[in-house]
């Protein structure tokens, strides 16, 4: 079994078993992140023309297909794809579009979109494929964005090892080499950092006790991942790229 088959299984058992689930104690800490980075994608697609690579069951689509000129959206799973398609129907969107496909090998033609966007897709991806593919697909003025776990904290690490069942055999959180081969393709690259001190709160009970040490965490966090030496210990990130060069076909 090749590796893009290995992950339309894992995708398509998750997205009908949702194991990850149990793991809610510490999902809940990115709350914010997520919900900030969906607002990030939202203002981004606004009256444009969208491609979501690795859409899931849907949970960005609706949003930015509801201010979009058009949003196409894609998953290597079908049953991703199934799920999305039938949420966007019962909303009664018009201008969205779901196809199953590999984000290594994007079947538009080049200069399609406006602006990319995923959700914890990248990670996933053989970077020297999707890296150019999404260039290729992106408009000059066109911009990507996407939220990617970083992989250079040692101890977020430890509980990757310890909990091989949750994730593929093939993904990698983001690492430094990643960005320098991003900037191959791209004009500009940014990278914030986002969650390490945070995680901390993990560790409480929900209730009042978690959301007043998660608001303190957070704003500690937005001093400690300003530092050069700590930034790429952040347990989550958003991956800005802009002005794909205009050498790459």
């Amino acid at each position: 079994m090749d590796r893009a088959e290995r992950e339309k299984q894992f995708h398509n058992q998750e997205f009908e078993e949702h194991k990850r689930e149990t793991l809610h104690w510490v999902y809940r800490v990115a709350a914010p992140v997520i919900d900030e980075f969906i607002e990030l994608a939202v203002e981004s697609a606004r009256g444009k023309r969208v491609l979501e690579i690795g859409c899931g069951p849907g949970s960005v689509s609706l949003r930015v297909a509801a201010v979009a000129e058009h949003l196409t959206a894609i998953d290597i799973s079908d049953t991703a794809i199934r799920q999305a398609g039938g949420r966007a129907a019962r909303a009664g969107l018009k201008n969205a579009e779901f196809h199953v496909m590999n984000a290594e090998e994007l079947a538009f033609e080049p200069g399609s979109f406006d602006f990319v966007c995923g959700r914890s897709i990248l990670h996933h991806l053989d970077l020297h494929r999707a890296y150019p593919a999404i260039a290729r697909v992106l408009r000059p003025s066109g911009m990507a964005v996407f939220l990617e776990p970083l992989g250079h904290n040692p101890v977020i690490n430890a509980f990757r090892n310890r909990t091989p069942d949750l994730r593929t055999p093939d993904e990698h959180p983001m690492l430094r080499s990643d960005l320098q081969l991003a900037l191959r393709y791209f004009g500009h690259v940014e990278i914030r950092p986002k969650i390490l001190s945070s995680l901390g709160a993990a560790l409480l009970p929900d209730g009042a006790l978690f959301r007043g040490a998660h608001a303190v965490c957070n704003a500690a966090d937005r001093i400690l991942l300003s530092l050069p030496g700590l930034r790429w210990w952040a347990w989550t990130s958003v991956w800005s790229f802009t002005r794909p060069l205009p050498s790459q076909p």
